[in-house]
């Protein structure tokens, strides 16, 4: 059969069915036509020769956890390594667990160590996935299916019991006095001149919980944001002083890492399928104003962090893009529309998974003096020893690497 006969197929098959079954074939409609300047497929791809994020590089360590004989493992899907004031570690797992790590160990190898893994907490029945402390001892943190939270470890006055967790926010109002909820909190910051909490609202599409599992289903919005490309994701800001919501930014494609420089001057807010780094201007001449200032990663881009230190920033670079997938954003607009809006009826489970590929990108985000830049990628561009990096954060001249599909921490020197 020709292509354009597969095509006619392909077309008549959607005509038919989208009036018919819209609802159950395509709960969050139909896709959207991608404008040309937009698209995962506009980038390079991975350099295969360098390979610096590999354990041979010298560089990196990993941590696993020492787990006992018939214990449940705590370091399970790690997204975002958190540390409080006193440099202690902590990591949100996917079974909504708030899990500090100690007593880490070296072992024969010298570039794997180990951690006693201890439940401080548990969050609720969501997917926490990304979190900071602020100067209280409060923990801000993001939950896929919550929204925004909170829990306050230092300030609880009775010590023997866990300290309660409290919702802050599951919607935000609009500018037309009309409300929005958030389905999809991401990744998240803190202001270090105002408190406010910058934090990202992935996409409109709502995880849902893995009937074989029993565990939250938190890739397949991202997989239907990257195919229906409506641009749904958004930056949001919540003020703990008076508990107020509001929306800095919207259009991103996957709205996903969020991060403040150390003047709180701006907002380092990454899309995904854009492959793009923006900044949300929050002081100065360009104040309440977005722009794109990267673009040029090889591959997906996802948690973003900055060093006060340094004024350095970091990107998490989880996957390439795949030929294929560059080869359907490639096509006319409307073909690509009409193959995109048949790929969203096919089942979960039929959705292609990533690339192995591990990576992040240091970059300067730029200022009066200099022109924002990518500095350096360190990668494995085969997965080999890091896959899929999805959340990174920049403490005393290292970057740790989290992951949702790992059981451990990455911790790359800068020095």
């Amino acid at each position: 059969m020709s292509p354009l006969a597969v095509f006619a197929v392909i077309a008549t098959i959607i005509a038919i069915a989208i009036p018919h079954f819209s609802s159950r074939l395509l709960p969050y409609g139909p896709a959207f036509d991608v404008p040309p300047n937009r698209g995962p497929h506009l980038g390079p791809q991975p350099d295969p020769s360098n390979t610096n994020l590999r354990l041979s590089s010298g560089k990196l360590t990993k941590i696993y956890e020492r787990v006992e004989d018939g214990a449940r493992p705590l370091l399970v899907g790690p997204e975002t390594i958190i540390f409080d004031s006193n440099g202690n570690i902590y990591i949100l797992n996917e079974n909504a667990q708030l899990v500090t790590l100690t007593d880490i160990r070296e072992t024969d190898n010298p570039f794997i160590l180990t951690a006693e893994a201890i439940e401080v907490a548990n969050l609720g029945v969501g997917r926490p996935l990304s979190g900071k402390f602020d100067h209280k001892g409060c923990l801000y943190f993001t939950d896929v299916v919550m929204g925004l939270a909170r829990i306050c470890l230092t300030n609880h006055e009775n010590h023997s019991l866990v300290p309660p967790v409290e919702l802050l926010a599951s919607r935000v109002r609009l500018h037309d006095g009309s409300w929005s909820s958030i389905n999809y909190a991401d990744d998240i910051d803190i202001g270090p001149r105002s408190g406010h909490i910058y934090f990202s609202d992935a996409s409109d599409a709502r995880s849902e919980r893995d009937v074989r599992t029993g565990r939250w289903d938190i890739m397949y919005p991202s997989k239907v944001e990257g195919i229906r490309w409506n641009m749904s994701g958004r930056l949001l800001r919540y003020k703990p002083e008076t508990g107020e919501v509001d929306v800095l930014a919207t259009g991103a494609s996957f709205g996903n890492g969020v991060a403040v420089d150390n003047e709180e001057t701006y907002v380092l807010f990454t899309s995904t399928f854009d492959r793009t780094v923006m900044k949300y201007h929050v002081q100065g001449e360009k104040a309440g104003q977005i722009e794109q200032i990267l673009d040029q990663f090889p591959g997906l881009v996802d948690g973003v962090d900055c060093s006060f230190d340094s004024g350095k920033c970091y990107v998490a670079i989880p996957t390439a893009v795949s030929p294929a997938q560059g080869a359907l954003f490639s096509l006319p607009s409307s073909i690509s529309k009409l193959i995109r809006t048949f790929l969203l009826m096919l089942p979960r489970n039929a959705t292609p998974d990533a690339k192995p590929y591990g990576g992040f990108a240091e970059i300067n985000p730029g200022n009066e003096h200099s022109l924002p830049g990518i500095i350096r990628v360190f990668q494995d561009p085969d997965g080999e020893d890091v896959d899929f990096v999805t959340g990174v954060t920049a403490y005393a001249s290292k970057v740790y690497l989290g992951s949702l599909h790992n059981d451990f921490i990455g911790v790359y020197s800068l020095s």
